[in-house]
């Protein structure tokens, strides 16, 4: 009897060290309790489709086969990863991992992880590192954004910093954390001006030019500036400047670059084939656009160069290996659209956070920006 109690004990525990499955249309969620299971598939959900059409101006048609997500709540570093397979310009073999306290991992893992996977679908080939991870963070919750600005300002005057060359160049994740440290920093802080200067589409268009060219033709095509030295005096100035809001047309906002006084320890996420090997945290979601409610997509600053620009994508079979602006090669690491059968959108969630986080849950875009023109730099 006490030998079948025994099993019975265990069986039960197993089970329950299992937790709870919730299922959405394109996600399928395990987490401890079934609160959270709930809460981060219809948080998934939710940013898939706002994050896409802010981003892509439409929403994603359903995955073929649901994302499964594997959620680890605690207090506890937040951060997450997406790995993948590539195989003639197809995606597949997905898995997410998300931790971290429920509310972090609602507001930045959640839409951080998310946000490669509407880069991947759009692009279907691996992005560069510092393009793709730094626009993921342009979501994430200001606190996490805040460790960026503070990892940018601790190697800024050091041996650390990269140039904008040598970022643009870099393949894959640097073995050394403080490199990867760096590279989400100088990332987020790169995109998060050129976003506020042209806008998301072209950001998309601009990447995808420079797989087709190289980084300079690219740069001339879609923001009046003619080397990626160039880029590096502007940025710079901004960064210097503090980073502050550009200017863009009125009704337009923008994300608070102000970097915390007593930040936490700095955290990494990756969402790469080879995701990075340190226990470390994924990068983080608010840059380049301010989360809030009447948050607008930034769009080019008026008085725009008109000039056409071909933007057609190309793509190489089943390459994963990191991103080469002369060569032709995959550019993201995501999820490919495959119209499945459509199913019902879950209904809004209530969920508890703080009204900060609350204020982040909707994005909204403007589609004005137009992709044949370029954009012009600040000083």
């Amino acid at each position: 009897m006490d030998a079948r109690l025994l099993k019975a004990a265990i069986l039960i525990s197993t089970f329950t060290s299992l937790g709870a499955t919730y299922r959405t249309p394109n996600f399928v969620v395990n987490a401890p309790t079934a609160e959270a299971a709930e809460k981060v598939g219809r948080t998934a959900e939710h940013f898939r489709s706002e994050l896409a059409v802010a981003w892509l101006g439409h929403e994603l048609p359903h995955w073929y086969h649901p994302c499964p997500i594997s959620v680890k709540v605690g207090q506890i570093g937040a951060g997450g990863s997406t790995t993948f397979s590539f195989d003639r310009g197809s995606v597949f073999g997905w898995r997410m991992k998300v931790q971290g306290s429920l509310e972090r991992i609602l507001d930045s893992v959640v839409p951080h992880e998310v946000s490669h996977t509407i880069f991947a679908s759009h692009f279907r080939r691996p992005l560069p590192r510092w393009a793709d991870e730094g626009a993921a963070t342009l979501i994430e919750h200001s606190s996490e954004r805040r460790r960026q600005h503070m990892v940018l300002k601790q190697v800024w005057n050091t041996k650390r910093r990269m140039s904008l060359r040598k970022l643009m160049s870099i393949k894959e994740y640097p073995r050394e954390m403080q490199s990867v440290l760096t590279l989400y920093a100088q990332g987020y802080s790169l995109a998060d001006f050129l976003v506020q200067a042209g806008g998301r589409s072209r950001y998309l268009k601009f990447l995808n030019d420079a797989h087709r060219s190289n980084w300079d033709t690219a740069l001339r095509q879609n923001y009046d500036v003619n080397t990626v030295e160039e880029l590096e005096t502007r940025w710079t100035g901004w960064v210097v400047a503090g980073s502050p809001p550009i200017n863009l047309p009125k009704g337009q906002m923008l994300a608070a670059t102000s970097t915390p006084k007593d930040p936490k320890a700095p955290v990494i996420r990756s969402q790469s084939p080879d995701a990075v090997n340190s226990k470390g945290r994924l990068a983080g979601i608010d840059g380049g656009i301010r989360r809030g409610r009447g948050l607008t997509a930034p769009n080019p600053a008026p008085n725009r160069k008109p000039k056409v620009v071909g933007a057609a994508a190309s793509t190489k079979r089943g390459s994963t290996s990191p991103f080469t602006p002369a060569q032709v090669q995959a550019i993201n690491d995501g999820w490919v659209p495959v119209a499945g059968p459509r199913l019902p959108r879950p209904a809004p969630l209530a969920m508890k956070m703080p009204a900060s986080a609350v204020a982040n849950r909707r994005i909204r875009t403007s589609t004005n920006e137009r992709d044949t023109m370029r954009v012009r730099l600040p000083q």
